[in-house]
């Protein structure tokens, strides 16, 4: 119980912060309707509401006196796969200046899958570069933002 709360509160609390700094996005000539501070001021609410259900959760285990129980070794488990995905995060963050927007997606969608059990092989190549690809186009051509293009341009002459 006493992590179940730990967890909301430090949730809560992210989405504050998270709010503040969205809050403190200028609108610019370019905002439609929602603005671009529209989709963090999202993210925030929706990580306060779930933080506030994961402390109502945990009071109402504890009021009834009955916590869920765990296995042994799931709390290791589940912290080593939420650090695992971070890593996979992180390695995107890492990489996409340099490998460019498409090819680093393709990345995480192929070491995301990889972790979650999917094994390697031509399909799993062919669906991450797929899914890198539909990205690219829908961003980039659809959508026309600007996103990463990494080294490749140089390579063509751009």
């Amino acid at each position: 119980m006493a992590k179940d709360l730990a967890g909301a509160l430090l949730l809560l609390l992210v989405a504050a912060a998270y709010y503040g700094l969205a809050r403190d996005i200028n609108p610019t000539a370019l905002d439609d309707a929602v603005g671009a501070a529209g989709i963090p001021r999202v993210y925030a609410a929706l990580g306060a509401a779930i933080g506030l259900a994961l402390a109502v959760r945990a009071a109402a285990s504890w009021k009834l006196g009955r916590a869920a129980p765990r296995p042994a070794g799931a709390e290791g488990r589940r912290l080593l796969g939420g650090a695992a995905m971070l890593g996979i995060g992180a390695a995107y963050l890492a990489t996409v200046t340099i490998l460019g927007y498409a090819l680093a997606l393709v990345g995480v969608m192929a070491a995301a899958a990889l972790y979650q059990g999917a094994p390697a092989g031509r399909r799993l190549a062919a669906i991450a570069a797929g899914g890198g690809a539909a990205f690219w186009i829908f961003f980039d051509g659809v959508l026309g933002l600007d996103i990463p293009s990494g080294f490749w341009p140089a390579l063509w002459g751009g």
